[in-house]
């Protein structure tokens, strides 16, 4: 059922999605006749004031987020539950194109995917959003494949700022996907910042060349154990093919202690941009 947005500027058309958090129907904007996607949280936190108010300061942030390669949140609507509308992207996700179409993803496709991907969050960090008083980039905090839309021509778009928080990030209380976060997500005392999205895009990369998930674990004490303390296996052992330039890559991404990783994405796309120039003849 499309939920009551308390407005008829919209016109459910069909469900395209949704989990165990909320659920995304496909709708008709009817003041600009555009797509959107609808992006509904599901009715059992309707009661949590904190969490909807956490989730207007969010929204807030990704509002003033106007990329190429993100998608854009177009409204926050609190009326009968909380309500995120986003314009539609006709594509699936990159969990979807990995498991259904590539398996692994083609050097050359994969370089521009990732140039796609970490431009984004290269520019989110270093927007200048008014946060509590201060302008801060934006931090992702929930890199993942299942968050990012591959579209019919091959473009790479970011989804789901919804746990998005300033550059640097001190929260008690964290929201992520294990298999994708970095070591200090998993510690409360530790404060996060760009670094924390530098390792999950590690990660992507990881399971973007060889078509699996970048850790395997039989409990959940044993894939925080992975993510804490070891490292992911070499991608040569998964797919052969893998040149050792990309595990180096990969290897810098997501070492456990932040001061060892990509300092910034800038630096990321560097070593990105030098294999893609190579790549032209030799990849």
């Amino acid at each position: 059922m499309f939920p009551d947005l308390g407005s008829k500027q919209y016109e459910f058309i069909n469900r395209i999605g949704g989990g165990g958090f909320g659920v995304v129907n496909l709708a008709i904007d009817l003041h600009t006749g555009k797509p959107v996607a609808i992006k509904s949280i599901h009715k059992n936190y309707n009661d949590r004031k904190d969490l909807i108010e956490n989730f207007k300061r969010e929204a807030n942030i990704y509002l003033d987020l106007s990329h190429p390669n993100i998608v854009k949140l177009n409204a926050f609507i609190i009326n009968n539950g909380v309500h995120l509308v986003m314009d539609y992207v006709e594509g699936r996700t990159l969990e979807d194109f990995i498991n259904k179409e590539t398996g692994p993803i083609p050097t050359r496709l994969c370089l521009d995917l990732l140039t796609d991907i970490i431009s984004a969050i290269d520019y989110a960090h270093n927007k200048n959003i008014p946060i509590d008083g201060y302008e801060h980039g934006a931090l992702h905090l929930d890199l993942k494949p299942s968050n990012v839309l591959i579209t019919k021509s091959n473009k790479a778009m970011v989804i789901d700022y919804g746990i998005s928080k300033g550059s640097t990030e001190k929260r008690k209380v964290r929201e992520h996907t294990k298999m994708y976060c970095a070591p200090e997500q998993l510690d409360a005392e530790k404060d996060l910042d760009k670094r924390t999205d530098i390792y999950s895009l590690g990660l992507l990369m990881h399971q973007m060349l060889c078509g699996s998930s970048p850790y395997t674990a039989n409990s959940n004490e044993e894939l925080e154990d992975k993510v804490k303390y070891r490292k992911t296996k070499r991608m040569i052992d998964v797919y052969p093919a893998i040149s050792e330039e990309f595990q180096e890559i990969v290897d810098k991404a997501t070492q456990k202690q932040p001061d060892l990783r990509y300092q910034t994405c800038g630096e990321f796309l560097e070593d990105l941009d030098y294999l893609s120039n190579k790549s032209n003849t030799t990849l």
